[in-house]
């Protein structure tokens, strides 16, 4: 039986995008990247749920999930689920000009967990016309097309990055997602005591919860179990400083494990790989 949740894809380029359709009431099983993931929804029934979050989508939201963000769609049988999404490495925002940082709406969604933009005139906006582009890139074979398709992924953040500015400058609040607030509270201690000994009986007392009922609240709120949440976490954490050029030995208690040993395997099963093989 696999994982209930894993790592997805790989990035060996500054960013990747696809423009996707899939059929009705396909299942999606809880995973994270190492880079950031864009979702532009145009069309389908769609939740997404996002470490402890779940939003309802509609057609023109954009989805922010940044790096190490646990996430799930749910893909309801009642339309073709069609969307553009991009896959962009952390660095790929040190290539472009040093003007403004295009970053910034990654930055809001992990700070505010907040990851969803809903802009009510998308489709008439300034946006949408630059996705069209996006997407007629797919099936060019004009010449420059792979240099126009960076223009225009540029362009986009760029004005992704305007509107949410604007939002905040205004003090406008952003969709607010369906969420248990215990969970959300267990989420965040544990995200912010994630380096430290934690341990079920620490996190219980925190949220002032029975350990057997907290068990059973986490697993079927979010579909995981609470160790194997921190496990990955850790291993995130881990890989990001090796990546760094952290010592191995540094990154494994660094980012929380107490046991070499254990950080060793978790990792090897993890990426198919040792952790000094990472470091290559």
């Amino acid at each position: 039986m696999p994982d209930i949740y894993q790592k997805s894809g790989y990035l060996n380029n500054p960013f990747r995008l696809f423009y996707l359709e899939d059929l009705p009431g396909r299942e999606y099983a809880y995973h994270y990247h190492d880079f950031h993931k864009l979702l532009i929804f145009l069309n389908g029934t769609v939740s997404y749920r996002v470490e402890g979050r779940e939003y309802d989508l509609k057609p023109g939201d954009q989805v922010l999930i940044p790096a190490g963000e646990i996430h799930c769609p749910v893909v309801h049988p009642s339309a073709t689920y069609t969307r553009l999404i991009a896959y962009i490495s952390p660095n790929y925002f040190s290539t472009l000009s040093g003007e403004c940082d295009l970053s910034g709406c990654f930055s809001h969604a992990l700070e505010a967990h907040e990851n969803l933009i809903r802009i009510p005139d998308y489709f008439s906006g300034s946006l949408y016309p630059v996705l069209q582009e996006l997407i007629r890139t797919f099936s060019s074979e004009d010449f420059g097309t792979s240099f126009y398709q960076k223009l225009k992924f540029a362009e986009y953040l760029l004005l992704l990055n305007r509107y949410l500015l604007k939002q905040e400058n205004q003090k406008i609040s952003l969709i607010l997602p369906t969420a248990n607030p215990q969970i959300l509270q267990i989420l965040d201690y544990i995200n912010a005591h994630l380096t430290q000994d934690l341990s079920i009986d620490k996190i219980a007392d925190a949220a002032f919860l029975n350990r057997s009922y907290l068990m059973h609240l986490f697993r079927d709120e979010t579909g995981y179990t609470i160790g194997k949440y921190i496990t990955e976490k850790r291993l995130y954490l881990a890989n990001h400083a090796i990546e760094q050029g952290v010592s191995v030995t540094d990154a494994c208690y660094q980012s929380g494990f107490r046991n070499y040993t254990t950080f060793y395997k978790a990792y090897r099963n993890k990426y198919h790989k040792s952790p000094k093989q990472a470091r290559k």
